[in-house]
């Protein structure tokens, strides 16, 4: 018997596309019964030649006969061919079919094949029948892998979710994926807490329930006496996963992270050092290597040990399943990136995308994804930003599930707060362990998930409770201490709670956690306790420099830089100076998002302080080396500041350089901040130069005069009459609705410069810009405390005029609120100035102190700066007694203001309170206290009390304060007397 040519043509045509899909390493099977519109089934498979669980179907079409109906563009290239059909049938059933089809057609000619997937948008109406159209660029070749493999995952269902929390358990997925999904989406496999505590739980559900949080609940499952093999979980046990349990416990609850990398050792193929022999991997292990090596490298990688993190990862082999793969991928990109290897972090984070795409049915995949997704958005220039798809990818229902987490967490932690706020106690003396694990739960499932901006999320929120907790336990404890410090012999209680904040700040910055970091970090280094802070500074400057911490490393070297020791700040500060003269460096290490060379000089200021005059002579270099060209240029305003922070005393040698810059450079700004430098030396000749410019006008170099004593006459009544001239402008403008905030404060200007040259006094201005409603506070406030330091140098008509603001006994001078809090701080301001005025007695201002202490935190903190007000009444009984009360407040700004007043009136032979309260003030834990004490220090008095004070101070440990013991003249236009 004959074939017919169609028989044979079709046949052959099958063969080449079998042998096509073939090549592209999927597994096609040829469809010889039954054949109703279906020619071949095509098993999915990846690059790696996994196979994906997908099927698909594909009808061939082949002769030359289905190539009659060509497309064109419009320069007549060919774009495809038409396939149609009179009947629908074939359409339909293609369609409505549960796998995906493709519609093949072989060119024997070429033999080459084109393919179209089949939808329902794709399909059009001929009038006749239907038609589809299969592009000329769709062919079945390596090329089109991936839009293959999309079309592949087209159908995959979502699972269902709903109504799932109380089946929750070891057998809701494949056996295989329990141990992922116990990692990362913990509230499939975890056990619902209503269904008993008597089952037998197993591994998988164990590990869950470490990874919501759920301590207690394993401890109530041992107790129930249903579960040996959990109570007896150690590197021992027979049953594999029991052994990852112990050390995943060891892990989280103990931070011994060592069991879990001897595991990951055992259990990888490939040799953890050179010279080994690579192992031969077990199918049955792969979800095994993929969970202890994520895990370990998820510990490792926030310990900084990243080069162990990718020696582990690398090590888990190229042969694990499909999902497993793409983990290991992503969190090996998350190592790459931190090295600041960012083009292989994009390239490994993109086959890890495309590596879960086709399971969509797989939420641990999704989860995995979705990092991926993140991860390449955030890392990629701002004109290739998809955020719509972003946003897309990670919204899912790992996500859910721990933003779920965070609330309940939340939740606790409110309701606690509120409990301890009702009886009347610190919000932190009520901590929650629940809700603190929780939070543990969101870092973790998002840590192995590879999500990085959640778990930093999460581990922030933690950490701000744990930092509240420990405070409140360390201000306990610190207090306690105190009371049987005489009775007892002395112990150290508060070393706990230090070493618990000490640990919190390190974990902030070693996930990059700088807003929380620099907000804990200024509150430690005012209040106290200090040292933990200190500890964490010194740590960071030979911690590793990754993309994650670099911004809370320089975060913490501008706020706490000055506590280091002489030899870090020295290595600290050397390396910004190498970092200022050569960035490329280090942006290719750690590819920042932030202004390097911005943040580098912030970081620097803090910590020259604490450095050595080697390294100030050294900034000088880089600072004479770096100057802009022309003003107004962005690195100006850095290096102005920088500029000022250098010690004078140790530049001595650039000294020439320095005027020679200061005379040459174009910037009238940049010029005026070296001369500063100069003359805080001892430089006359600066000095001489800078008067000059201040007589001619220039702004800048009158901010650089330390005294208005140093002007002349005439250079004074240059300045008056600049200064009453903008005074008058701002009331005008005022009149006008219109107030321009920052620049100079002229009012305190016009008013230091009145009191040392009263014979070109010009005062009206200042008594209008006072007294005048519609004028901004910030315009009038340095105005009122600058009256206030000199009152009793103020003209008897200026004063007149002054004390009609107070003719009820209080203050009623107002202004236009602007940025100013709004508690009250110019009426704190005018109730000083009532003071010295004596407008106002010190027992009206007294009661109004009582009332602001028991009004809000802002209120509070005025009532702090008016008891700085009361020093000149220091010596009164009345005054000095609530002013030692004031030293134990509870607030800082209060106990620093207090501890000022007392030691600016100190007398000789004070009250032993007075003593008692100034020596404890000097030695309190934290940094803004003494800091008050060594500014209130008078070097003109030669009081036993101060020489003792001042000896104390300069074994501070912070430099700042250390200083302040022994202060340099410092510019009276920019500092408050």
């Amino acid at each position: 018997m004959r074939a017919s040519e169609q028989e044979q043509t079709g046949g052959a045509g099958v063969s080449r596309v079998i042998a096509d899909f073939t090549d592209l390493g999927w597994g096609p099977s040829e469809n010889t019964r039954h054949d109703l519109g279906i020619d071949l089934f095509l098993q999915v498979r990846d690059e790696r030649r996994f196979d994906r669980n997908i099927l698909m179907a594909a009808q061939v079409k082949s002769g030359p006969s289905y190539f009659n109906a060509p497309t064109s563009d419009d320069q007549g290239a060919c774009t495809g061919w038409w396939y149609a059909e009179s009947d629908a049938r074939h359409f339909e059933d293609w369609v409505q079919h549960a796998l995906p089809h493709l519609l093949v057609m072989h060119d024997d000619a070429t033999r080459t094949s084109y393919w179209a997937h089949v939808t329902k948008e794709a399909i059009q109406s001929t009038g006749d029948g239907f038609k589809i159209h299969v592009p000329i660029h769709q062919k079945v070749e390596l090329g089109n892998r991936e839009k293959l493999l999309e079309v592949a995952a087209s159908t995959k269902q979502q699972p269902a979710l709903q109504g799932t929390s109380f089946a929750a358990g070891a057998k809701a997925v494949a056996p295989g994926r329990a141990l992922r999904h116990a990692l990362l989406t913990p509230r499939l496999i975890a056990p619902h807490r209503n269904t008993g505590y008597e089952r037998i739980l197993a591994p998988e559900e164990a590990i869950a329930l470490i990874t919501q949080g759920r301590v207690q609940d394993l401890q109530w499952y041992i107790e129930k006496d249903s579960n040996p093999d959990l109570a007896a979980a150690d590197s021992g046990s027979r049953l594999w996963e029991w052994r990852f349990f112990s050390a995943y416990y060891s892990a989280v609850m103990d931070a011994d992270i060592q069991p879990l990398l001897d595991l990951a050792a055992a259990a990888c193929p490939a040799p953890m050092t050179p010279g080994k022999r690579r192992r031969k991997q077990r199918t049955e292990q792969a979800h095994r290597i993929a969970a202890c090596v994520v895990t370990s490298a998820v510990f490792l990688t926030a310990a900084e040990r990243l080069t162990e993190a990718e020696t582990l990862l690398e090590a888990a082999g190229e042969d694990l399943l499909p999902i497993d793969q793409a983990w290991v991928l992503m969190h090996r990109a998350i190592v790459m990136s931190e090295r600041g290897d960012l083009d292989t972090s994009r390239r490994l984070a993109a086959a890890a995308l495309r590596t879960v795409a086709l399971d969509l049915d797989d939420v641990t995949a999704a989860a995995i994804g979705a990092s991926a997704a993140d991860f390449l958005f955030r890392t990629s220039g701002r004109e290739a930003k998809n955020l719509g798809a972003t946003m897309t990818a990670v919204d899912t229902a790992a996500s859910w599930w721990r933003s779920q987490s965070v609330a309940w967490a939340l939740e606790e932690h409110e309701e606690k707060a509120f409990r301890a706020w009702g009886e009347g106690e610190d919000p932190g003396t009520w901590p929650s362990a629940e809700a603190q694990n929780r939070l543990l739960s969101a870092w973790l499932s998002a840590s192995l998930a590879g999500t990085r901006g959640p778990s930093a999320a999460a581990l922030a929120q933690r950490a701000r409770h744990e930092i509240i907790e420990h405070e409140a336990a360390w201000r306990s404890d610190a207090a306690t201490e105190v009371s049987v410090r005489d009775s007892q012999p002395r112990q150290t209680p508060t070393s706990t709670h230090a070493r618990g904040l000490e640990d919190t700040l390190d974990e902030l910055r070693r996930f990059g956690c700088t807003k929380t970091l620099q907000t804990a970090v200024q509150r430690l280094w005012a209040a106290g306790p200090a040292s933990p802070v200190q500890a964490v500074v010194q740590r960071s400057v030979t911690a590793p420099w990754t993309h994650t911490n670099a911004p809370a490393k320089l975060a913490l070297l501008r706020h706490a830089g000055d506590l280091l020791t002489p030899e870090l700040a020295d290595q600290a500060g050397r390396h910004c100076l190498t970092v200022l003269e050569d960035p490329e460096p280090f942006a290719q290490r750690v590819r920042p998002w932030f202004s390097i060379d911005h943040y580098t000089h912030r970081a620097l200021w803090r910590v020259l302080s604490a450095a050595c005059d080697a390294v100030h002579a050294e900034t000088a270099d880089v600072l004479l080396r770096s100057l802009p060209d022309r003003p107004g240029e962005p690195a100006e305003t850095d290096l102005i500041k920088l500029a000022a922070h250098l010690r004078p005393s140790a530049v001595t040698a650039f000294s020439g350089q320095l005027r020679t810059a200061a005379t040459d450079h174009s910037s009238p700004a940049m010029s005026a901040a070296l001369l500063g430098v100069l003359i805080a030396g001892g430089d006359s000749a600066a000095e001489a130069e800078l008067l000059r410019r201040t007589e001619a006008g220039d702004i800048d170099a009158i901010g650089e005069v330390r005294s208005p004593a140093d002007l002349s006459p005439r250079t004074g009544k240059r300045v008056i009459d600049l200064a009453a001239s903008h005074c008058r402008q701002q009331l005008d403008e005022a009149h006008q609705n219109r107030w321009g905030l920052g620049g100079w404060d002229w009012a305190r200007l016009l008013t230091l410069c009145n009191f040392f040259f009263p014979e070109h006094a010009c005062w009206d201005p200042i008594i209008d810009i006072v007294l005048d409603h519609q004028v901004a506070q910030e315009h009038k406030a340095g105005a009122v405390r600058a009256l206030t330091t000199r009152a009793d140098q103020l003209p008897a008509p200026v004063a007149t005029r002054l004390q009609a603001a107070f003719e009820t006994g209080l203050p009623t001078i107002r202004g236009v609120p602007g940025l100013l809090d709004e508690a009250g701080d110019l009426t704190e301001a005018s109730f000083a100035l009532g003071l010295a005025l004596g407008a106002v007695d010190s027992t009206t201002a007294l009661q109004r102190i009582l009332t602001w202490l028991r009004g809000s935190a802002s209120q509070r903190q005025s009532a702090a700066r008016l008891v700085s007000a009361l020093s000149h009444h220091a010596d009164e009984p009345i005054i000095q007694g609530t002013l030692v009360a004031l030293t134990g407040d509870p607030q800082y700004q209060v106990r620093a203001a207090a501890a000022f007043s007392l030691t600016r009136g100190l007398q000789d032979n004070p009250p032993l309170a007075v003593t008692t309260a100034i020596t404890t003030a000097t030695n309190e834990p934290g940094c803004r206290v003494p800091l008050a004490v060594a500014h209130a220090l008078d070097n003109t008095r030669a009081l036993e009390t101060h020489h003792t004070l001042r000896s104390a101070l300069q074994q501070h440990m912070s430099a700042l304060v250390r200083s302040a013991a022994n202060p340099p003249a410092i510019p009276l236009f920019d500092v408050e007397q």
